[in-house]
């Protein structure tokens, strides 16, 4: 049955004389329907919403728009994706299309939903949601939910456990509020302590707790790598790829036939490099450089075309759709796309021709580009670089096997990119930088130590000539579209500033950041590495997080007003989105996407962005807690140079500098005296003994406890020479 015929029984069923409104459950049984046909029924319910055949009055029942005048007014009700916090309370980022019905000028970005007002919806879900004003705060919206909309992982991982004579497991997601129970098992043979997958039922009714079946067994919960599938069965992430996909993959044989060459423009004869990390597997972008005269230079960007492999709505799409982008886990990648084209047809390997989409900008002496023109081409690498081998170039060294022509492209994109940065810094883009600290794995996959790095010139010279292009195929796309795909990241509220302003000032840091000016002049004062790095933390954790969207918006961190992501197809779906529209301009033709596909890209895509880098960093924190618990096991507990990185009621959180490992100092862990804690989290005094303790001190530690099911770390202070003696 389609969903009009649906409409149409709905709209009989609830027009009858004596209806009395009903919640889905019960129009659902209304309509002799079962729960097979539940999910088809929310959707027909929602498009009546929005078309105003339908209302949902108090409680979530459902009735025709004139039976709404009986009843008491009903409270507006809103879409959008609900965030779950371990303890119970959640949040629903309200989607920008729901907005519209709001009453009057009211604009709700977010409704604060309380435990119990929580009802089925788990972390992800799509949800509608009342929206009332909130009596706990002033300018909080607060809310309800009526209905989950849509699932957003049905999949629960944790540990199995018996009681008496039923099982059950013990999430590893600690937003689960419960234990899961497993009802059946799929040829599967239960053992206590093992790691496993649990398909969740559609649980209907709140006071009931979560079921489910279980569908895979990972292995003992201690054995190797173990942990590792557990966070990327919780993320939805899997390194498999059906028969179907690989078939579609493999059916490319070359990278280039002679048909791509009539077709493209041939660019094999230009110097084109490429530059990347040391251990990169594929290359999704190259450069290029020439002096057209004497006041204009021509950069070329040319990226892997990977839309070329990747045909819309085919298998390969799909797959990549589903999955948003690459993780990059601690010891693996969980790549967007099989290996086959990611490591070898779309990668731009150096002496081998490659399809590619190029950028051309024409920039003048003073930084400015004046002229942007883009195709699809053929290109042929001519060197591999590494970036410590590109920071030898420009540091005027030399690199064996690298040759002339190439050196002098790296020296000449290097005195270009200089002058676009400082031209960026001038317009005020923000200028954090944040080491990057990774695990050093042995063949095993065991950490054997930590490494820190932060950028080089040679990293500036590459993402300086990736932000042009990003920023001018944005445009394009605005100025031929308007409804494209965009990253926007908004500017902070005036909540947001005056909260950093408060967090700034316990820490003895004046001036009122109120624009990106003033955020830069306070991050280039001259201040030690443990306060530098306390501040920038109190100023990121007080900013917006970085979207993708399909209306324009400003990117308030780099200062552009028009920015995509298109340099990086291989992984990231929302590049190769870009790459589509671009194509369907070059050719004159509609845009291949509906604003409505838009937004569903951009919603998706967003929130799988969020789960990479949540398992990403799960990896890492599980790969370091095994580190640190070997030691203590070895009696190797410390001293370890930290940093306070959090003021909590119960103590301080510690960050160690070797690892940047988090872990918690208890406050009777220090001395007798009772500890007060200021509101904003960043100073802790001793009420006795008036001893401070504040965000970005530096403090040795010893390594008390490590909890692995938890993942969490505890510390003690280490203690002076003087009262040791």
């Amino acid at each position: 049955m389609n969903q009009d015929n649906l409409q149409r029984q709905v709209e009989a069923f609830i027009k009858k004389p004596g209806y009395k409104p009903l919640k889905l459950q019960g129009l659902l049984s209304g309509l002799g329907y079962n729960n097979s046909k539940r999910k088809e029924l929310r959707k027909v319910l929602v498009r009546m919403e929005e078309q105003g055949r339908i209302v949902r009055l108090n409680g979530g029942r459902l009735a025709p728009p004139d039976m709404a005048k009986k009843d008491k007014k009903p409270l507006p009700s809103v879409t959008g994706v609900i965030s779950i916090h371990p303890q119970g309370f959640a949040f629903v980022a309200v989607e920008p299309q729901s907005q519209d019905h709001l009453p009057g000028d009211l604009e709700v970005d977010e409704v604060f939903i309380p435990v119990k007002a929580v009802s089925v919806a788990r972390h992800g879900d799509r949800v509608l949601v009342t929206v009332e004003p909130s009596r706990r705060k002033k300018g909080l919206y607060e809310g309800r939910v009526l209905e989950v909309v849509e699932r957003a992982n049905v999949l629960c991982v944790g540990t199995l456990r018996r009681s008496g004579g039923s099982w059950s497991i013990l999430p590893d997601d600690s937003r689960f509020q419960s234990s899961v129970r497993v009802r059946d098992f799929e040829n599967i043979v239960p053992k206590a302590s093992h790691k496993v997958v649990v398909r969740l039922d559609d649980r209907m009714d709140p006071a009931q707790g979560e079921t489910g079946v279980l569908v895979e067994d990972l292995g003992h919960a201690d054995d190797v790598g173990v942990d590792i599938l557990a966070i990327m069965r919780t993320h939805s992430l899997t390194s498999e790829f059906s028969k179907e996909v690989m078939s579609e993959a493999l059916a490319y044989k070359t990278a280039v036939t002679p048909k791509d060459l009539k077709e493209r423009r041939d660019l094999r004869g230009e110097m084109i490099v490429t530059i990347d990390p040391l251990d990169a597997r594929d290359y999704d972008d190259a450069l290029s450089i020439e002096f057209l005269d004497k006041k204009i230079t021509r950069v070329g960007v040319h990226i892997a075309d990977v839309a070329h492999f990747v045909r819309k709505d085919g298998p390969l799409d799909q797959e990549a759709a589903a999955r948003g982008t690459s993780a990059y886990l601690v010891d693996r990648v969980v790549p967007m796309l099989p290996e086959h084209l990611t490591n070898d047809l779309c990668s731009l390997v150096p002496h081998q021709d490659r399809l590619a989409h190029s950028v051309f900008l024409d920039i003048n002496t003073h930084g400015a580009v004046v002229q942007v023109d883009t195709c699809r081409s053929v290109i042929h690498s001519k060197q591999r670089l590494t970036y410590e081998q590109a920071q030898t170039l420009l540091d005027g060294g030399q690199v064996p096997d690298v040759s002339e022509e190439a050196r002098d492209a790296v020296l000449a994109l290097g005195r270009l990119t200089r002058k676009l940065r400082k031209g960026r810094m001038r317009e005020h883009a923000l200028a954090f930088e944040m080491p990057e600290i990774r695990c050093v794995l042995d063949e095993e996959g065991q950490v054997t130590g930590f490494t820190r790095k932060t950028p080089i010139e040679a990293n500036h010279l590459v993402e300086e000539c990736m932000l042009m292009a990003n920023r001018e195929v944005g445009a394009l796309l605005a100025s031929r579209f308007g409804t494209a795909i965009y990253r926007v990241h908004e500017e902070p509220t005036e909540d947001d500033f005056n909260q950093m302003a408060e967090d700034l000032r316990q820490l003895g840091i004046e001036g009122v950041p109120v624009s990106r000016e003033t955020l830069n002049e306070i991050i280039g004062r001259e201040m030690a590495d443990p306060l530098r790095q306390a501040v920038t933390i109190t100023l990121l954790k007080n900013m917006n997080r970085a979207i993708y969207s399909e209306e324009l918006g400003e990117h308030f961190g780099l200062a552009f007003d028009t920015y995509t992501h298109f340099t990086s197809p291989i992984r990231r779906y929302p590049d190769l989105i870009a790459h589509r529209l671009l194509l369907a301009l070059e050719q004159d033709k509609d845009s291949p996407y509906s604003p409505a596909e838009l937004r569903k890209i951009c919603l998706h895509c967003s929130e799988r962005e969020r789960a990479a880098a949540d398992a990403e960093q799960e990896t890492v924190n599980v790969k370091r807690l095994d580190f640190y618990r070997e030691k203590l096991n070895r009696g190797e507990t410390g001293p370890y140079p930290a940093t306070v990185s959090n003021i909590i009621p119960r103590g301080i959180l510690v960050e160690l500098e070797e690892s940047g490992q988090r872990g918690l100092i208890p406050f009777p862990k220090f001395d007798s005296d009772y500890y007060e804690v200021n509101s904003t989290g960043t100073r802790a005094t001793g009420r006795n003994t008036g001893k401070v303790i504040q965000l970005g001190d530096p403090i040795a530690v010893h390594i008390d406890r490590v909890d692995l099911e938890t993942r969490q770390m505890d510390f003690l202070p280490a203690e002076p020479e003087e009262k040791k003696a």
